[in-house]
Parts: structure tokens; C-alpha cells; sequence
């Protein structure tokens, strides 16, 4: 999401405050360091290359927070790194806390640990604050039998089973991320960030996007 600036995070904050419900974001860092890539490039180990990468998720928190206060949306910044100056710690107590009194929580730092993927993040966030569902927001339009820029015959999938993604190897997310998914019965929808206000669209519409449910 940030790669594209600070309009599209302000576009986002507008449909957050006229949905007025509580919403959970996990950041990535991708925009400033992927460490799962660019860890050879910099002659550095693969596991100070992904801390490098949760240190990135902090600074995309940081900026996406303060565009949501501008908008006037009450926000509580989360990170699993330790770093009391720059956003709270994970506890219970503190998410209960934050849920009662926040629009929105911005969970940085990943899971806190190296090799763990944005994914397992994101399903454990959800998880963690009851989310009714988890919404990946990417640059298409939702699920496909095959990669539709490389396979032009590829069949939209508008709602499908967690049997029928791992029978049809469908990547939606990365293997443990989807697995903690299916045995916690949290359903997930995929669709395009960029099509025209989607997240009230995910909200009020069940055809938008695709949907992977038990």
C-alpha cells in the first residue's frame, strides 16, 4: 500500500471513518527493505535482513498512523518489537484497551520474529482482536485458478473452500498463514485495493472480491 504514496492511505482513511467500525491493519515494510530479497544485495545474513524488514514495518506505522489521525480517525499503534517510544506493546490488555476506545489498530513488527511472512501476521492479528474476517487487499481483483498476467485463460473464483485452494494450489497466502486460517475457521477475502472505494465495497458487498470460507 505505501509504495503508492500517501493518497492512497488517505483514500483509505476516508472509507474507515465513513464505515465507523473498528478495523485491524497489518503493515508491511516492503516499500524501504524486503529482507526475504535484498539481504544478498546488501552482503548481510537473511535473518538480520528480515529483522531489517520488521524495523521497516515500525516506519510505515508510524506514517500511517499519523495520516489517519490527520483524518481524524482514533488509532492505536501496535509492534511486536519492543519500542515503547514508538508504539505499544502486544498484551491482551492492551488490545482490549485499544478496542474499546480506537477505529483503527496498526500492527507493525510483523510476529516480531525473522522468516515469519506478513500473512502469519495478519491471521494472527485477526485472530487475536476476534476479527469477524480478514481482508487482503491487493493489486487484483480477487482469486484465480492461475496467474491471470500469465495465464489468460484463468477462471475468477468468486467464493471457494479452503479444500478447494490447497486441492487447486492456489497461493493465496503463504502455507502456515493459510493453515492457522482453515483450523481457526477465519474466512478471508481477496480483492483489489485500488477499485473504486473497496473497502466499503468489502463491507457492504459480499459479491466484491473473493471469498475462501470452510
Amino acid at each position: 500500500v505505501l509504495d503508492d504514496g500517501p493518497a492512497l492511505l488517505e483514500n483509505i482513511a476516508a472509507q474507515i471513518k465513513q464505515l465507523d467500525a473498528t478495523f485491524g491493519i497489518v503493515i508491511g515494510g516492503g516499500n524501504f527493505f524486503r529482507g526475504a530479497r535484498q539481504s544478498s544485495n546488501f552482503h548481510i545474513s537473511k535473518q538480520t535482513g528480515h529483522s531489517v524488514g520488521l524495523l521497516a514495518t515500525m516506519m510505515n506505522g508510524l506514517i500511517a498512523q499519523d495520516i489517519f489521525e490527520q483524518a481524524g480517525i482514533t488509532t492505536s499503534l501496535f509492534s511486536a518489537i519492543a519500542c515503547p517510544t514508538i508504539a505499544l506493546p502486544l498484551s491482551p490488555q492492551a488490545l482490549n484497551k485499544a478496542r474499546k476506545k480506537s477505529q483503527c489498530l496498526i500492527f507493525s513488527g510483523g510476529t516480531g520474529n525473522p522468516f515469519v511472512s506478513t500473512d502469519t501476521a495478519a491471521v494472527i492479528r485477526a485472530l487475536q482482536i476476534d476479527a469477524q474476517q480478514l481482508w487482503k487487499a491487493t493489486k487484483v481483483d480477487g482469486i484465480y485458478t492461475a496467474d491471470p498476467l500469465k495465464e489468460p485463460s484463468a477462471k475468477f473464483m468468486r467464493k471457494l473452500t479452503f479444500k478447494q485452494a490447497l486441492d487447486g494450489n492456489l497461493r493465496i497466502m503463504d502455507a502456515t498463514a493459510f493453515a492457522l486460517a482453515h483450523e481457526h475457521n477465519l474466512d478471508l477475502r481477496v480483492f483489489n485495493i485500488f477499485s473504486d472505494n473497496a473497502l466499503i465495497q468489502a463491507a457492504n458487498n459480499l459479491e466484491f472480491g473473493s471469498t475462501v470460507a470452510t
